[in-house]
């Protein structure tokens, strides 16, 4: 009879935490932040006197972060991260943001590829559109403002 080589007992799969302690020290860094944050998150947020003020200031907080980023999204630069941004910060604590969240990644992943997909003289088309839209938001929050200069007199 043949005696087969005894196989060790396999372990455990590693878990995440296990995983990141065998990387380099940035990882390991960035990992202790993360559960850093879940540690701390928890007991405010199920605190009796801290909870509600902690989710109306990231409610608050998330708001504007949001409002600023539509305010950017006509403008060239990072709208749309800016209104992503916002909304990963409002998932935090409301479920209705995590759907929203989804939804608009999604979205903005859809819109980019089917501009992408366009010839360029639509691209461009889509990018003068933009443009005009950016200079129009800047004219009414100047005359809003007060401003009557050109070319408002």
């Amino acid at each position: 009879m043949i005696e087969s080589p005894e196989r060790p007992p396999e372990a455990a799969e590693p878990t995440l935490v296990d995983r990141l302690r065998a990387h380099p020290v940035t990882l390991r860094a960035i990992a202790f932040g993360v559960f850093f944050r879940d540690r701390l998150h928890e007991p405010v947020r199920s605190h009796p006197v801290f909870g509600f003020p902690y989710r109306v200031f990231v409610a608050v907080f998330g708001a504007l972060v949001v409002v600023l980023g539509l305010i950017m999204v006509p403008a060239p630069g990072p709208g749309w991260l800016v209104v992503i941004a916002g909304l990963g910060i409002l998932s935090t604590e409301f479920s209705w943001a995590r759907r929203l969240l989804h939804f608009t990644r999604n979205a903005v992943a859809a819109w980019t590829r089917w501009v992408l997909r366009q010839p360029l003289a639509l691209r461009m088309l889509v990018g003068a559109a933009g443009f005009v839209l950016l200079v129009g938001c800047l004219l009414v929050s100047l005359r809003l403002s007060g401003w009557t200069g050109f070319p408002f007199s």
